[in-house]
């Protein structure tokens, strides 16, 4: 008993150790979207060949006091085109130069987001009220404890790593005694899982704040994308995880 007693104690001093150190550095996540894109008239034949899912590469730069969200660098996809009945169908999916800037210590948040080839800022104030429900698990090489959280209608279910002693998270997501290395929202519509963690030094200009677009609040943003998309005829919103599709039928 005394020989598990003493190991205890060492393997907690090397994770406190470990994460008085591992502070700093980056995250690459793969982020999968499930689509729901609904089509009508002559275009619904065409519903079944459409993809099921977005797969995106994203990078997390944090340290103790700031994180910046942003793409990460692969090349571009070419465009999906296939054939049916006579028409030739081109499917070519973009994904928008989105940024999340947070500055940690005061839980403010700057938002880069295009939408319809237009860019706005949105500052706002992290609000995310999480719960811990005691569950465990390993991702990557990281013991991980879950937290909860309802938003806008949706469950979002975080794991977060102790270990490294950063309050950051992909997107709006942080708060948390731990950095974030995985969410799922709402049962797999929309999940963000980290496939690496480095800790090397980062460059300089690593988290500069976003400043291209318009300032708004995230309120002002929703009433321009929701009447937007009511102008085109799109329900809740034309989610697609944030990606621009685009879909090109010719006959």
């Amino acid at each position: 008993m005394k020989i598990w007693y003493i190991l205890g104690i060492l393997l907690a001093s090397a994770l406190l150790s470990s994460a008085q150190e591992n502070n700093t550095g980056k995250v690459i996540y793969e982020q999968v979207v499930k689509l729901e894109i609904k089509l009508e008239g002559d275009a619904a034949q065409f519903a079944d060949m459409l993809p099921k899912e977005r797969k995106t590469n994203k990078v997390l730069y944090f340290n103790p006091e700031e994180s910046l969200y942003e793409n990460g660098k692969s090349d571009a996809p070419d465009p999906m085109q296939m054939q049916h009945g006579g028409s030739n169908v081109m499917i070519r999916m973009e994904e928008p130069d989105n940024k999340v800037y947070t500055a940690l210590s005061d839980a403010k948040q700057i938002e880069q987001r295009e939408f319809m080839s237009r860019v706005f800022l949105i500052e706002r104030k992290t609000e995310n009220q999480w719960k811990l429900t005691g569950k465990q698990k390993m991702i990557l090489e990281y013991p991980c404890q879950e937290a909860v959280m309802e938003k806008d209608s949706s469950r979002i279910v975080a794991w977060f790593t102790p270990v490294i002693q950063s309050q950051a998270g992909p997107g709006s997501y942080n708060g948390l005694p731990g950095l974030i290395l995985a969410i799922d929202t709402d049962n797999g519509k929309n999940t963000i899982t980290a496939q690496s963690v480095d800790f090397s030094a980062l460059p300089k200009d690593a988290l500069q704040k976003p400043d291209k677009g318009k300032k708004v609040t995230q309120e002002e943003f929703d009433a321009i994308v929701a009447e937007k998309m009511k102008e085109m005829g799109v329900e809740n919103g034309g989610k697609t995880g944030g990606t621009h599709m685009m879909i090109q039928i010719k006959r």
